[in-house]
Formats: structure tokens, sequence, C-alpha cells
């Protein structure tokens, strides 16, 4: 009897999962929201997408299960979710989906997907990249590679990138025809910039960088546009980290149009896209450039009025100490005069005695006539020597010149024109030269 009874209860597995079916069919709602990671994505040829969705904690995988989303719905799902979130559906996400639970008496259970919240997933994205910002925020390290100062001419450029990428072409193509004629060196450290691999690499480029930061002014990370999916790997703590504890200052050149990435918060520098970051190269040198030729324009303006004052103040030097030993001679030759006649007169008037008497007064006279002289020649040395001091010959021996243009010194620059011949004057000898440009 026990025996009938067991047969009566064995069934095939068809006749199970048929019985499992329409338990679910009957017993559960209609559809479900449910979150989830989407660990692989497969479209097949007919249009119908096939997920592989997991849910993890702490990296391990704790739930799985095949989702599907038919053609005729499939293509309308993913381009509402990409027009949202500017990403297309892809390995990595975490999404929000609604769904109905399907079970097949072949093939097993499965999630049809009806729907995907676009906004779930910004947020989670959002959510990640705020997380990492605040972490290395919090560990002092967001803005350690923006107190790196860039060199004023950074002509070694260390590029991180794939070179097959087109933007790292972009890069090379403007470095390299840029219009001032800039010699550029750029090494290229290979990365892959997409995928599951790409933090690695990257890693692993900056690594390199590192070890050969003697040769290297600036690393430059470039990748040109693509789905913002694709540039996730850019949304990294670890990356974030290699590039504030780099010891050289970073440009970022990421070509994408979404919120900055974390790689993006933790540089130097941001710029827009693999040219604009060329760009920036190209105007960093050609500011420092236009800063010198301000310099020296400077520099040549202020020497030309320093020895135009120079020049003019010793004109008027020179001229006073003419007219001051001219002053004293003429003042001392009055007195010479004066003891002549009084001589003269006390003789007339026979003052004196005898001729010794007479002798005695000459003597006494001539003395001191002589020491008057050797007097007034010392004070006159002294004014000779200070005007051959100034005399121009001496300064021209002391390194300066003198530029003439027609006979006429020239003093400032507006003076003379291109191709003017203009005749420059040193201690020993002169200089004809013709002008082939000038500068205010």
């Amino acid at each position: 009897m026990k025996q009938a009874n067991i047969e009566k209860s064995i069934m095939s597995l068809y006749e199970f999962n048929l019985m499992i079916k329409d338990l679910l069919d009957n017993s559960l709602p209609e559809s479900f929201l449910i979150t989830a990671e989407i660990a692989s994505l497969n479209v097949d040829g007919k249009g119908h997408c096939y997920l592989d969705l997991i849910e993890k904690i702490d990296n391990t995988i704790v739930a799985q299960m095949d989702g599907r989303i038919w053609a005729n719905q499939y293509k309308s799902i993913a381009r509402e979710f990409q027009d949202t979130t500017k990403i297309a559906l892809t390995k990595g996400l975490k999404i929000l989906i609604k769904a109905s639970l399907n079970y097949h008496e072949r093939y097993g259970m499965s999630l049809i997907i009806r729907n995907i919240d676009s906004s779930y997933t910004l947020g989670d994205m959002a959510k990640k990249r705020k997380e990492i910002i605040d972490r290395l925020t919090l560990e002092g390290l967001i803005n350690r590679n923006k107190l790196i100062p860039l060199p004023l001419v950074p002509q070694r450029l260390a590029v991180i990138s794939s070179s097959r990428a087109a933007g790292f072409g972009d890069f090379v193509n403007h470095i390299s025809t840029n219009p001032y004629g800039y010699v550029i060196n750029i090494k290229l450290f290979e990365a892959i910039m997409q995928g599951d691999n790409a933090e690695a690499s990257i890693l692993n480029a900056f690594a390199q960088c590192e070890l050969d930061r003697e040769n290297i002014d600036v690393v430059i990370i470039v990748r040109g546009g693509g789905a913002a999916s694709e540039l996730d790997c850019f949304d990294s703590y670890e990356i974030g980290r290699a590039i504030a504890m780099l010891s050289l200052p970073v440009i970022s050149g990421i070509g994408h149009e979404r919120d900055v990435t974390v790689i993006d918060e933790v540089s130097n520098t941001r710029v827009k896209t693999p040219t604009a970051a060329a760009g920036f190269i190209i105007e960093t040198i050609r500011e420092f450039e236009e800063s010198l030729e301000l310099l020296s324009r400077n520099i040549v303006k202020t020497a030309s009025l320093k020895v135009t004052d120079t020049q003019r103040i010793l004109l008027t030097i020179t001229k006073q100490l003419e007219n001051a030993a001219k002053r004293i001679i003429l003042r001392n030759s009055y007195r010479l005069d004066n003891l002549v006649n009084s001589i003269n007169g006390l003789m007339k008037r026979k003052i004196f005695q005898n001729n010794s008497d007479i002798q005695r007064l000459l003597v006494v006279i001539i003395d001191k006539s002589k020491k008057l002289i050797l007097r007034q020649n010392e004070r006159l040395n002294t004014l000779y020597k200070a005007i051959n001091h100034l005399n121009p010959d001496s300064i021209l021996k002391r390194g300066f010149s003198l530029t003439y243009l027609n006979g006429k010194v020239v003093r400032f620059v507006d003076q003379v024109k291109v191709k003017d011949k203009i005749e420059t004057k040193l201690a020993k000898g002169k200089i004809i030269s013709e002008v082939i440009d000038k500068f205010c």
C-alpha cells in the first residue's frame, strides 16, 4: 500500500517544473522593483538583451540571477537610459529595474526587465564619486598635487594614454605643429584607458613616471571622447591617491561632458580635451617667452634713460667746473694785480728806507704769491681730475657706448627706423650697423 502511494507521488522533472511555475505565477505580484549590478551584458542578433545580475557585499557576490530585455523593449529602454545618464548600459553599473519573475520549465528562473530607472544609476555614480572625493579630502590628499608649482617652461612631457587612442594623436599633432616652433619632447607611458584592466594599467604608468621624475617636467593624462561608462576607471580612489602622492604636477585632459571625475578633482590642472591640454602647454611656454621679451625691452629702455640722464648730468657738472675754475683764476689774477699796484704805490711814496727793505718785502710777497699759486694749482688739479673722470671718453672706457644717427646722438628708440645706418662709438673705434628691428 505504501509503495503504491509512493509511486503516485513521483513526478517527472518536467511535471515538477510546471508545478513550480504554476505556484510562482499564482502567488507572486506581477512585478518587482529590484536593485542589482550588471556583471555582464550581451545583445544577440535578434536584438534581445541578456544580463547577468549580481549583488555584492564587501566585493563578495551574495546573489545572482539572469535578466532579459526583449528586443521590442530593449532599444527604447537603452536609448532613454543613455539620453538621461549620458552613459550606455554596460558592465559594472548599478541599476534599479522594474521586472517580473519568469520561470521556464526548461530554462529555469530569470527576470524579465520592463524598465530601468536611470536616476538611480546617476545617483549611485555620483554617490560613489563623492565618497571617494570626501575620503581623499579627509586624508589631506585632494589638493596635494595642486600645491606643486608648474614649471615655467614645460618641455619634457610624460603622457599617460594609449598609443592607439585618437586623443593621444590629437595631443601629439597639436604639440608638434605649434605656431611658435617650440621644441617639446613627449614620452608616452602606455596605459589601457578603459575596461577591467584600466585602473591597474594607469597606476603602473604613474609609478613609472615617478621613477623617471628627473627627466619629466609635467605628467599629462589624456583620453578622447567616448561613452561615460568607459570613463568609470577615472573615478578611482587608488588613481586619485597615486596622483596626490606623485612628486610631479599632473594635467588632466580627458575628453568628456559629464561631471568632473576624481582624477579631474585631484590633478594640478584640469582641461577639457587632449587638444586643450596641448594648447595649455604651448601657451604656458609662450607666456614665459613674452615675459622675457617684456623684461628685455624694459632693461634696454631703463638703461637708455639712465645713460641719457648721466650724460646730461655730466655735461652740467663739466660746465659748472669750467665756470668755477675761470672764477678762481680771475679772482686770483685780481689779487696779484692789487699786490703789484700796492708795491708800486709804496715805492713811489718812498716809504722804504733802502733797497734791503724793499728786497725783504718782495721776498715776503713772492713767497706768499708762490704759496697762493701752489694752492690754486692744487685746486685746479683736483678739478681737472674730476672733470677728466666725468669725461665721455672715460665713461666709454668703463663699458658704455654712444650711438649716432647722421652725426646726432640717439637717445630714444623712436629716433631710428628699420634699415637706418647707425654709428656706435666705443672706447676704441666705432661700429657701423643697420637697424633690423627695434622694441619700445
